[in-house]
């Protein structure tokens, strides 16, 4: 499997303002990797801009590819990139860790009828003491911010005031009454009803099963990510470390969540402003020929 160079890794802490003061993270201890997924979310959009702004409109899960994209380029990407990378990350730290397709709900995706899209989500699973935890840096908004311990019904704090849980669980549409998959949820606080964002299994997919699904989820006119321009970051208290809300760019609208509570700042009105907000908000600065590319799609801003 592929990892990074020691150098490779050092860029990557700086490029994530990982505490300069602390060393290593050690592949052993949970408070490590907690921190270094703050850091991330914080530093590491999740988005869909080259779905939009380049010339070919593709995307590829080689994870030297990615650590050109990520580290050296300072941008983001989807669940798929952003999950293949850190999970590299991970696996050059010393850290025991695979990778397992899930399915998204159909209400994440926006989609009436309830249920499951087919396979397009990318998680890792850490084991640490004979424990597995989902590690998820690729779910945007809603993702889980912190480590969360593969026991079923096992509830944590979000960012406040949401939390999150994980239930081991059969879905409606298995026919076969002994299957199980995880189910990821959370709710805004706790007087919201928990909504079901996606599933995912245990068993360990291959980079010949994500070529499948990242080919159909970049590809098909249908995938929210075609349609949409969108990146998101989590924001991180700088001097308590704790993580406060999200700034989202969601098509045309600029708004920032801060626990729980939304403002919008901007509506935007033409491309000229939707590139200055992504270079501003979210480092994502796009050449001449990047901006080109979204001329003519469904996406482009024509105000």
């Amino acid at each position: 499997m592929s990892t990074y160079t020691p150098s490779q890794i050092t860029a990557y802490l700086t490029r994530i303002s990982y505490p300069q003061h602390k060393p290593l993270p050690d592949p052993n201890s949970l408070a490590d990797l907690a921190l270094l997924q703050k850091h991330q979310l914080a530093s590491v959009p999740f988005e869909s801009i080259s779905l939009h702004y380049s010339k070919f409109h593709l995307l590829s899960l080689d994870p030297e590819d990615l650590y050109q994209k990520i580290v050296v380029r300072r941008r983001g990407g989807y669940c798929m990139e952003n999950n293949t990378f850190f999970g590299t990350v991970l696996r050059s730290l010393g850290y025991q860790v695979y990778n397992a397709g899930g399915r998204v709900s159909n209400a994440t995706a926006g989609r009436p009828g309830g249920g499951y899209v087919g396979w397009s989500h990318m998680v890792n699973i850490v084991t640490m003491s004979s424990q597995r935890y989902l590690i998820d840096v690729g779910f945007g908004a809603a993702c889980a911010v912190h480590p969360l311990p593969l026991i079923s019904g096992h509830e944590s704090i979000g960012i406040a005031p949401s939390s999150m849980k994980l239930e081991y669980t059969r879905l409606e549409k298995h026919t076969d009454p002994s299957q199980r998959v995880w189910v990821y949820s959370y709710r805004a606080s706790d007087a919201a009803d928990w909504f079901e964002a996606y599933s995912f299994t245990e068993l360990e997919f291959f980079p010949e099963d994500y070529a499948v699904m990242n080919l159909s989820t970049m590809v098909l006119p249908t995938s929210y990510f075609t349609q949409t321009v969108l990146a998101e970051k989590t924001l991180l208290n700088v001097d308590s470390l704790e993580m406060e809300g999200v700034l989202i760019l969601h098509k045309d609208e600029l708004k920032k969540r801060i626990h729980g509570a939304t403002e919008i700042f901007e509506k935007l009105k033409s491309e000229e402003e939707r590139v200055k907000v992504l270079d501003m908000f979210f480092g994502i600065v796009l050449n001449e020929e990047e901006r080109k590319g979204i001329r003519d799609l469904a996406s482009e801003l024509r105000g």
